[in-house]
């Protein structure tokens, strides 16, 4: 099977991107989280910048079933309201159920790259709806597949915009977490939208713990369970206004989140995204920040937080700990090698053997992964690691 993969190592949103078109569309995305109305226009900037002609993104609850969100741009109204008969037929484009739940959820996938033209030209939904609009493929994003939501977003090409490359997947992959960040915080929400004059209020209807903070985690405010979680001192506290979460991963990773939502959002990816922590009765929860210091609407919701943190049970089956220190400190390919080896008990000369590369290269990359997860030596590096692990869920 040929995967959609990943941008290549060291090409940033930058590269790839004018910023201030990068920019505007993480803002635009995030924006979303807190106005879901603004998805339509949102998907029309990226299916712009992608070159693709249609757009449609869809979240569901389980097991209900549910729409939480439905949006689309692109689709003319009468191919819009033949859609919903073709549901099955668009799963079986793709290889069915049990074949969906295997692809990557952190890389954009081409239709074409990932099973062979001859499997579903014949297609109903193809053939039915694409072909007569002169669709010739599609490009998907998986945005949430666990126990409480599955949804997607998927792109259609048009045969005037020629065959999907590399370089748009490389874009489209850009965006992967901004987008599942957003619908995450979303579902969490499940609100039409949020303004300044009602902020206070739709937090505190919310049985999630939410806090507002500014870039140092001083609590600009907390709804009415996150008042209760720090009451309890269960999972996190306040120390002289301050957030402080008792795990030493969780505590690192959310500073390094919270630095990130007021300097360039646009660079958090997965930090700040589904850090892991445990309640004292031993339930994982995870916790979400949402950046508020861009785009059009955030800033004006509360002028002196720089993030929202959204504090819940974990949906989702824990990933490895070194997988969660990768993606919550945005370590390199390189550094999370080092790191897998240094976890293994090897000395900076058994890593460097073992991974074909000089001693000082290793100290190297302990360096700065000591620097981006706050830690100043191994012992505490295992420590933020260990943090990090959670019991799997059923």
């Amino acid at each position: 099977m040929i995967d959609a993969g990943s941008p290549s190592p060291g090409k940033g949103t930058r590269e790839m991107l004018p910023a201030t078109t990068a920019s505007h569309l993480v803002g635009a995305i995030y924006d979303c989280a807190i106005d879901p109305s603004r998805w339509p226009s949102t998907l029309g900037l990226l299916r712009k910048v992608l070159n693709f002609r249609t757009a449609v993104l869809g979240v569901n609850a389980l097991p209900s079933g549910r729409p939480l969100i439905h949006a689309t741009d692109g689709i003319p109204p009468e191919w819009l309201a033949a859609m919903p008969e073709y549901a099955d037929d668009v799963i079986e484009q793709w290889g069915g159920v049990e074949k969906v739940q295997t692809y990557d959820p952190d890389v954009p996938h081409v239709l074409s790259w990932v099973r062979d033209r001859s499997l579903w030209e014949n297609n109903r939904y193809f053939v039915d709806w694409g072909v007569p609009q002169g669709m010739i493929d599609v490009m998907a994003v998986i945005l949430a597949r666990d126990r409480s939501a599955i949804g997607t977003l998927s792109f259609g090409r048009h045969k005037d915009n020629g065959i999907i490359t590399r370089h748009e997947v490389d874009i489209a992959g850009l965006f992967v977490p901004h987008l599942q960040r957003a619908v995450a915080i979303s579902n969490l929400l499940d609100i039409k939208t949020v303004t300044a004059s009602t902020v206070s209020s739709v937090l505190d209807t919310l049985s999630a713990a939410v806090f507002l903070v500014d870039a140092n985690l001083a609590i600009v405010h907390a709804n009415a369970a996150g008042e209760t979680m720090l009451a309890a001192c269960d999972l996190l506290s306040t120390q002289a206004g301050f957030l402080r979460l008792r795990s030493p991963g969780a505590a690192a990773a959310l500073a390094a989140a919270a630095a990130g939502a007021k300097s360039d959002e646009g660079v958090l990816g997965k930090k700040g995204m589904g850090i892991p922590a445990l309640r004292d009765d031993g339930t994982p929860h995870v916790l979400h920040v949402l950046p508020l210091r861009h785009g059009h609407l955030r800033p004006g919701l509360v002028p002196r937080a720089v993030a929202a943190i959204f504090v819940a049970p974990a949906a989702l089956r824990p990933v490895p700990a070194n997988a969660a220190v990768v993606a919550l400190f945005g370590l390199t390919a390189a550094e999370a090698a080092v790191l897998d080896s240094t976890l293994l008990g090897r000395t900076n000369a058994e890593t460097a053997r073992a991974l074909g590369i000089g001693v000082p290269t290793v100290k190297t990359h302990l360096h700065r992964i000591f620097e981006k997860t706050g830690t100043r030596r191994q012992s505490e590096l295992v420590a933020v690691v260990s943090s990090l692990t959670l019991p799997l869920a059923d």
